[in-house]
């Protein structure tokens, strides 16, 4: 599960960078299941929650979870496509790479 690591870094990064958001799309049909999870992990970033379809063209992808690291200017610059232990490391370099670039 990607989430807790996923608010590791941010809880991390954050102290630095104040302006770095994380915004978790919610997919899943069961709200009550999704708030539950978020406040038994400890979750602080913004969640949204979105419909599938849209999020399946919008994205276009149909494989979940994918993550995606949004430049200031607002390009795609990483994304991935499921998550494996380790990965988190990658995921704060990718976005450490993107923060440092952006001059802050």
């Amino acid at each position: 599960m990607e989430l807790p690591h996923v608010q590791k870094i941010y809880e991390k990064l954050s102290k630095k960078y104040d302006d770095l958001q994380i915004i978790a799309v919610e997919i899943n049909d069961d709200r009550e299941g999704a708030d539950k999870f978020i406040e038994e992990n400890g979750l602080t970033f913004i969640f949204a929650a979105a419909d599938r379809e849209f999020v399946k063209e919008k994205f276009n992808t149909a494989y979940y979870p994918n993550t995606f690291i949004i430049g200031r200017d607002s390009r795609i610059k990483q994304h991935h496509v499921g998550f494996r232990d380790g990965q988190e490391e990658t995921l704060e370099r990718e976005l450490l790479t993107e923060l440092d670039s952006a001059g802050l």
